[in-house]
């Protein structure tokens, strides 16, 4: 119903529209640890999921999750949209960094894999958590 206000949203929660996140448009894929890298991950790590724009190095969607197991499964969407109003349109980079401080910005030590020009819509991305930041 168009002016309902939705109860399972916190109050002054912007109201989501049919379409914003559609279906079509979702990243689903798969994040594993790279062997060479397997024994820095740790239980308590933050791991997020990061879609950039691959031209202008945009973020524009992130998942945060805790207590993740390997390998795991992710999907990103609109969603996911860090600014209301940013089109959920690719080519995206997206990166998996287990974080150390559970915090969003990059620290030293943080594990991450990137793969690059992922298509909006795209299915079975495989990224690889392979570096660990210097």
């Amino acid at each position: 119903m168009a002016g309902s206000i939705d109860p399972s949203l916190p109050p002054g929660h912007p109201p989501l529209t049919a379409g914003t996140a559609a279906e079509g448009e979702a990243i689903d894929g798969e994040i594993r640890l790279d062997a060479r890298i397997r024994d820095k991950a740790r239980p308590e790590d933050v791991l997020y999921v990061i879609a950039r724009n691959s031209a202008t190095r945009q973020v524009v969607a992130v998942r945060k999750e805790e207590r993740v197991r390997f390998p795991f499964a992710f999907r990103l969407s609109a969603g996911d949209a860090m600014m209301e109003g940013v089109p959920f349109t690719g080519p995206f980079d997206v990166t998996a960094r287990l974080s150390r401080s559970g915090d969003a910005v990059p620290q030293a030590g943080d594990l991450e894999g990137t793969v690059k020009n992922v298509a909006a819509g795209s299915r079975g991305v495989r990224v690889v958590v392979d570096t660990e930041r210097p």
